[in-house]
């Protein structure tokens, strides 16, 4: 299964009733979900982000149950989680991908699996890779819909399809 992100209806969507709903589809279209990653994959991002990137770790942990969860986030916290998401991926974008093998003491990510990310890292851009690097999909995914969602003041939806 994977995780799909987009741009949510105005604050409050979840109270709304079915005539809310019919104005709201009428007016605006429902916008396309986003495919980011699949649940192993995000939840290992996830688990990276937050053992490589204290800074952006620290932002983010608000947001870290709601986005485990797959839950909506309101417009004031898709600004919030962008800054984070940004600080986290700078702070990434300095730590060697090797660190990645040394944490991976518990296990988290199977040890094929973590090698076959960095190899595929490695490879799309031609040099050893920062952890970012690896993670370069996801970032820019969730980024694509975080930006959408500041720039029409709304918050980001977790939907599958």
């Amino acid at each position: 299964m994977s995780v799909y992100l987009s741009v949510s209806p105005p604050d409050g969507f979840g109270g709304w009733g079915d005539a809310e709903w019919d104005r709201w589809l009428r007016e605006h279209p429902w916008e396309a979900a986003e495919r980011v990653c699949s649940r192993g994959d995000w939840a290992i991002f996830l688990y990276q982000l937050r053992k490589h990137a204290p800074r952006g770790a620290k932002a983010v942990e608000p947001f870290l149950e709601v986005l485990v969860n797959e839950r909506p986030i309101a417009s004031q916290g898709a600004i919030d989680l962008r800054d984070g998401i940004a600080m986290a991926r700078d702070e990434l974008s300095k730590v060697p991908a090797a660190a990645l093998r040394t944490s991976n003491v518990s296990h988290f990510v199977g040890q094929e699996d973590l090698e076959a990310m960095i190899a595929g890292a490695a490879a799309r851009i031609g040099r050893d890779p920062m952890v970012a690097d690896v993670w370069a999909e996801i970032f820019d995914s969730v980024d694509k819909v975080l930006a959408n969602a500041v720039v029409a003041r709304r918050g980001i939806y977790f939907g599958h399809v």
